[in-house]
């Protein structure tokens, strides 16, 4: 039937210039024409209406960047990212050289103003705090059952917990609280990229930049498979409450090798493509513009530095 109807329309349209050759013309012309500008309508509304669509998902990005403007435009986020790094090794060795746990407690206090004074996420610099911290724990745990000043006897066990070891396991746990905040911060106020330019400005080989670049950018990518392993196997029952704890062990254990498995098979294809595309390690994929440092940026850093040094005299008892 569709094959008939449109050989009729194709009679009929010869009918025109059989019958009246100028007149079938001209209507063949108008035709053609009307489908042209027809189709071309369509179009241009069709593309009329995306633009008005992308143009109000802008305006809505615009406004979320606008409500999120504090958090990148800050004058931490703007101060110059070698400054910043300079300041933050030199505060990360004077926090842990430190001798007295309550001046460990400074640089931490001093991070978190400074991150709110950055209109950053507390909740996501606490966040990251968490894994240096149960670090830090299990250290300062064990450092409990050292020295010569008993104060106190676990029952049941018999294990001494000795009052040099409380103070040491105390420094050591603010020691390493403060470096970590302090790092914490420095990648909270600059991003990841800005900062391995800066590394670059600072002539560190460029094998080390590219594979500190690639660990950065796999992580997420290992989270996820994680993530997405773990709800396999809790879709499973894995973890159920009916499931042993020998079990769930094995099924950690069991994504723990996956994530091992996959992480090499991926970091094998990463370097083939690498490799494929011309990349030989001799070259850095970052270089840092040549403009010089703000006088106002080595003035602060210098405050910083002398801040710092400051902190570790009055520590020795100097000042």
């Amino acid at each position: 039937m569709g094959n008939c109807r449109s050989a009729r329309r194709k009679s009929r349209l010869f009918e025109w210039l059989q019958g009246d050759p100028v007149n079938g013309i001209l209507m063949t012309l108008a035709f053609f024409s009307f489908l042209i500008i027809g189709r071309n309508l369509k179009l241009w509304q069709m593309n009329k209406r995306g633009k008005s669509a992308q143009m109000q998902a802008e305006v809505e990005e615009g406004k979320s960047s606008l409500a999120e403007e504090p958090k990148t435009g800050s004058v931490l986020h703007r101060f110059d990212a070698r400054i910043k790094f300079i300041c933050a090794i030199v505060a990360v060795f004077g926090a842990v050289a430190l001798t007295h746990s309550e001046f460990a407690v400074i640089p931490i206090i001093v991070c978190v103003v400074l991150v709110i004074f950055a209109r950053a996420s507390l909740k996501s610099y606490f966040k990251r705090l968490l894994y240096p911290l149960s670090i830090a724990l299990v250290v300062a745990v064990v450092q409990l059952f050292t020295g010569t000043t008993v104060v106190a006897t676990i029952p049941y066990l018999g294990w001494h917990i000795y009052s040099q070891g409380i103070a040491f396991a105390i420094l050591i746990f603010a020691r390493v609280l403060a470096a970590a905040s302090i790092l914490n911060l420095l990648i909270t106020i600059t991003p990841m990229e800005t900062l391995m330019d800066s590394l670059s400005w600072f002539r560190v080989p460029s094998v080390i930049l590219d594979t500190m670049m690639l660990m950065y950018r796999y992580i997420s990518v290992v989270s996820e498979e994680k993530a997405r392993i773990y709800k396999a196997q809790e879709s499973r029952c894995g973890y159920t409450k009916s499931v042993s704890v020998v079990r769930k062990l094995g099924n950690y254990g069991t994504v723990g090798g996956m994530l091992l498995v996959k992480s090499f098979d991926r970091a094998l294809k990463v370097g083939d493509a690498m490799v494929s595309r011309g990349y030989t390690g001799t070259s850095s994929l970052f270089s840092y513009s040549t403009k010089k440092m703000a006088k106002k940026d080595i003035a602060i850093g210098v405050i910083v530095v002398l801040a710092v040094v400051a902190l570790l005299l009055a520590d020795l008892g100097i000042i």
